[in-house]
């Protein structure tokens, strides 16, 4: 008898909900992101109130910020979806406008076949 189990459910190995729904990763796709966005608005506030505290401060705040409503949002955008539906919708819209490689996605309407022919249907006539 082997010591690991031959099949796995799926949800097994799903990654865990952290926080407010959205996976670790997620979390950190919209902390990283709020601080990308933040960090220069902080930074111009510093400059304009001459407190260099201002930059740090204003980024990891809005990166708070993005990180509690953008919660919400991303939520309500995958509820009752599957877990990869928007990765692969970001990669769909990022290969569409040639910003990505969509070596692995359908990215133009046309008519797919998979060169099948319908089964032939048994003859029980009698001889």
């Amino acid at each position: 008898m082997a010591d690991t189990i031959s099949w796995v459910p799926k949800r097994l190995n799903a990654a865990p909900i952290v926080f407010r729904g959205m996976t670790g990763k997620e979390v950190a796709t919209l902390t990283l992101a709020g601080l990308g966005v933040f960090t220069p608005i902080g930074i111009v506030a510093a400059l304009v109130m001459g407190m260099i505290a201002m930059a740090p401060t204003v980024a990891f705040l809005g990166a708070g910020l993005t990180l509690f409503f953008g919660g919400t949002i991303m939520r309500r955008l995958r509820r009752g979806r599957p877990t990869s539906l928007m990765y692969r919708q970001l990669q769909f819209y990022l290969a569409c406008k040639g910003i990505a490689s969509g070596e692995k996605l359908i990215t133009r309407t046309t008519r797919y076949s998979i060169r099948r022919h319908p089964p032939l249907k048994p003859d029980f006539r009698k001889h």
